[in-house]
């Protein structure tokens, strides 16, 4: 579940709806003049969701992964969603980060995961190498957002290649151990528009497609996305 890393309340509305996990996010919930105050309550809400046995992931912003896994790295962190890598190496110079930054906060070292959401052509070309770059990778994700608007959809609304690059995702997550993430997003149901019922058809897609879990844009999908992926 996607919580704001910039509003408190809002994130410890996890509370009620009881995701796996909970990703508090540096990326597109959180405006600009507000990324600098979100980093600086990083550590508390860490230690508090934590507290309620929660997985804790934060995700940062491509652009500023450095500031952002320096202020997310706190006890009580499970991992750094990474969205958008293109190069193996982005991964391996991130993962070497987090583990001086394990050492630097005495945290327990090699713990913390990393967790990879492919939104480009060039990240899904280099899917498998990517996943494969760091030991520390337990989840291939697919975006789509950038992906839409780097490769257009066709006239329906529907994105193009969304079905091949899913597959080219799972196929990579598979061969190398990693947790697929995705769901099957149609046209007007996905992110914060996606009602109950898309979010729920959406899911049981991705699991039928061999997809173990998706990133909810909003607290009322937790409960049909945990459905849609529990075989019956």
């Amino acid at each position: 579940m996607i919580l704001p890393a910039n509003d408190p309340a809002a994130a410890m509305r996890h509370e009620e709806f009881k995701p796996d996990v909970a990703v508090l996010d540096l990326e597109y919930s959180v405006p600009p003049r507000c990324k600098e105050s979100a980093r600086s309550g990083l550590a508390a809400l860490v230690r508090k969701i934590a507290e309620n046995e929660a997985g804790v992931f934060v995700r940062v912003t491509r652009d500023t992964r450095w500031a952002d896994v320096r202020a997310a790295m706190h006890r009580g962190l499970t991992g750094i969603v990474f969205p958008g890598p293109e190069e193996p190496e982005e991964v391996t110079e991130l993962a070497l980060l987090i583990t001086a930054m394990e050492k630097e906060r005495g945290l327990d070292p090699g713990t913390t995961e990393l967790a990879l959401v492919l939104e480009s052509a060039k990240g899904f070309w280099h899917a498998a190498a990517l996943a494969g770059a760091s030991s520390r990778v337990t989840a291939l994700g697919v975006g789509r957002i950038d992906l839409t608007m780097g490769l257009g959809p066709v006239p329906q609304g529907e994105f193009r290649l969304y079905r091949f690059l899913m597959t080219r995702a799972l196929v990579a997550a598979r061969m190398l151990a990693r947790q697929p993430l995705g769901a099957f997003w149609r046209p007007g149901s996905r992110g914060g528009v996606a009602s109950t019922d898309t979010s729920l058809k959406a899911a049981r897609e991705g699991r039928l497609m061999g997809f173990t879990g998706c990133f909810c844009a909003t607290p009322e999908q937790v409960a049909p996305v945990n459905a849609g992926f529990t075989v019956a």
